[in-house]
C-alpha cells in the first residue's frame, strides 16, 4: 500500500472484487471466508450497481488507481425555446 492511501474497507474490496468477476464472466465470487454464486451476469450488475451507489453515499467508491472517489455525479441539461 502507498504512504497516505487509506486501506480498502471490506466493502470497497467486494466492489472490485465483483467488477472483477463480471469483467472475467464469472458467476461465483469468493472473498474471505464467504462465497456467493450469481445466477447471471445481469443480476452481478444489478448488485454492482447497487453496491456502488451506496458506496458513493457513505465511504467512496475505490477508483482503481489507488485512491477513493465520493458521492455520485450527475447531469442535469435543460433546453428552452423562445417562442415569437
Amino acid at each position: 500500500m502507498a504512504p497516505g492511501i487509506p486501506p480498502l474497507t471490506p466493502p470497497q474490496a467486494q466492489y472490485l472484487a465483483l467488477i472483477d468477476a463480471i469483467g472475467l464472466g464469472a458467476k461465483v465470487i469468493r472473498f474471505q471466508d464467504r462465497t456467493v454464486e450469481y445466477q447471471s451476469v445481469d443480476e452481478m450488475i444489478k448488485a454492482a450497481n447497487w453496491l456502488y451507489l451506496k458506496l458513493a453515499s457513505t465511504i467512496g467508491v475505490p477508483d482503481g488507481n489507488g485512491g477513493v472517489t465520493f458521492g455520485v455525479n450527475r447531469q442535469i441539461r435543460m433546453y428552452t425555446e423562445k417562442g415569437l
